[in-house]
């Protein structure tokens, strides 16, 4: 089951109507292995989210507006369709009583709310992974807080009475809780497990070989959880992490279960202080990086430079950080029309060479003990037309508005996305993604809540940590975002915690208000400020012009 023609054989022969495959691993997390990834594997399509839908004549992959040009690229013999209309596709092959082939471990429960479940036909597709991961704690002068008193707190909010259990289904919830991270992770550094809150300790299932235990943390083999579950009078878990093949196993053992909200998501959104102050160091360190990168870029003269030799330095400079763990994502580095593909990966394509003039966007993240970043900037290599320098400004403008939005105890996500849509929305034109994301803390980059989009209904609260990336994207053409992390303090007012600066030779004053003016001259003035020290003379030279004030 690991190809297309041998799914279109099976299907045939079961006499099955379709075949339906997700992007998950049976932890459901957002970046997972190559060796887990089934839908890569079926369809060559590389983005962190999708589903593919396969009949015995025909086949379709279903993906977000990151994702849509991408998957055209990458899979030429499937069909593309918004991710938006998979459920009425499903609803409508239920409606004619047919079987769907899927696999219960990698599909959330709550994909199926709105499904019937009567013509579903399970399989297993997932191969036991036994990678041995190097796991450690992150001690209190990172995290902030002990596990113990986590574990405390979560106590308070979930009540159990004897023999009842709060089942963990997310690894990201747990990597909080526990304060235990792994290193062996590409991206997220979280580990594969589930858990259980019960008598006020927590156990982890993992089929990692792990010879210790740590305070309330007691670590089981993964083979161990159904016999606790088996025991167990009720079970509290949360439907956005279940798995439907744990939804269906309580079912069918007639265990007692109740779905509640993990409050884990919110604990986890607001940062502590010590975090708080943590996170501006890793992105003082990320700064350094970026700043040496851009140095290398603008005065090497683009001798034989493609986007994967982007990649490569802004890696090199990073490493040179003792503190540095890895990315928190890969790498974009897309040049000119590559840049019109939102998640755009070079590795994934024909090597692209940059050259005079050229139009680049870079969007990268970093992982450090003080916390996980993401930035994009684009940026010139030369003389730019009108039309761009009008784009990118109308972009940085958006950028400012999601900045100066004047928060409320009632404030949503959903609030700052459109403040952020309204200048380019008067010129008639959009972007095909969120404003912003919550960030995790050495954790998934991408963390909810909070959510910057037209349906987030997440309200915005002190001390939660975002992306604000408003952009546009011209096909073919070139692209434009521009990403700082910010977050709220308890005033309600954003701070900037990227330091990075834009560029300037984008930039038309003309567009721009008094107020927008000051804010881009008071953020250069810290930038320089908080990084300039950490240069060689020449790279101090080129950030001091590149955050010069514009008059």
């Amino acid at each position: 089951m690991n190809n297309l023609n041998n799914i279109k054989k099976y299907l045939k022969k079961k006499n099955f109507f379709a075949c339906l495959i997700s992007s998950n691993n049976q932890f459901l997390n957002e970046f997972i292995e190559n060796e887990e990834n089934l839908l890569k594997k079926i369809t060559n399509f590389s983005g962190s989210f999708g589903y593919a839908l396969i009949l015995t004549n025909k086949q379709y992959l279903y993906v977000d507006g990151r994702y849509t040009k991408q998957a055209k690229l990458q899979t030429k013999i499937f069909t593309i369709k918004d991710i938006d209309k998979i459920k009425y596709d499903l609803v409508k092959i239920q409606k004619l009583k047919k079987k769907i082939l899927i696999d219960p471990k990698t599909f959330s429960y709550n994909f199926f709310l709105d499904l019937s479940l009567k013509n579903f036909v399970f399989f297993n597709s997932i191969k036991e992974q036994n990678r041995k991961e190097y796991l450690f704690f992150l001690p209190k002068k990172y995290s902030g807080e002990e596990s113990s008193s986590k574990i405390e707190k979560l106590g308070k909010k979930i009540k159990l009475s004897n023999n009842e259990i709060f089942l963990i289904n997310s690894p990201e919830n747990i990597g909080w809780l526990t304060n235990i991270r792994s290193r062996s992770k590409k991206f997220s550094k979280i580990f594969n497990c589930i858990a259980v809150y019960k008598n006020k300790k927590i156990y982890i299932f993992s089929n990692q070989k792990i010879n210790f235990n740590f305070n309330k943390i007691i670590f089981k083999n993964f083979s161990k959880i159904n016999e606790t579950l088996f025991k167990t009078k009720k079970i509290f878990l949360d439907k956005k992490y279940t798995s439907l093949f744990f939804y269906n196993l309580l079912q069918t053992r007639k265990i007692k279960f109740k779905f509640i909200k993990d409050p884990i998501d919110n604990f986890k959104s607001i940062k502590n202080l010590t975090e708080i102050t943590n996170i501006k160091i890793a992105h003082i360190f990320d700064g350094i990086a970026y700043i040496k990168f851009l140095y290398w870029l603008k005065f090497n003269k683009l001798k034989n430079i493609n986007e994967i030799d982007c990649q490569k330095k802004i890696e090199f400079f990073k490493r040179k950080n003792k503190f540095y763990l890895g990315k928190s994502f890969q790498t974009i580095t897309a040049g000119d029309k590559n840049a019109s593909i939102i998640h755009y990966n070079p590795l994934d394509y024909k090597k692209y060479y940059l050259k005079k003039n050229s139009l680049l966007l870079i969007d990268c993240g970093s992982q450090y003990y003080f916390g996980t970043t993401d930035m994009t900037r684009t940026i010139s290599l030369g003389k730019r037309g009108n039309f761009h320098k009008k784009i990118y400004t109308l972009v940085l403008k958006s950028h400012i508005s999601v900045y100066n939005f004047k928060i409320t105890k009632n404030t949503k996500g959903k609030d700052l996305d459109k403040s952020a849509r309204k200048h380019l929305k008067k010129m008639g034109l959009d972007f095909n993604h969120g404003t912003g994301h919550g960030v995790g803390y050495l954790s998934n980059v991408h963390e909810t809540p909070p959510s910057l989009s037209k349906f987030s209904n997440y309200k915005i609260y002190p001390l939660q940590v975002m992306s604000n990336e408003p952009g546009y994207y011209k096909n073919n053409d070139f692209g434009v975002r521009l990403e700082n992390l910010i977050y709220l303090d308890k005033n309600r007012e954003f701070q900037n915690l990227t330091l990075v600066p834009f560029d300037k030779s984008l930039i038309i004053k003309s567009m721009l208000s008094k107020k927008e003016l000051k804010w881009i001259n008071d953020y250069h003035l810290d930038v320089y400020e908080k990084i300039h020290k950490f240069l060689n003379n020449k790279e101090k030279k080129f950030l001091k012009n590149s955050c010069s004030k514009i008059d």
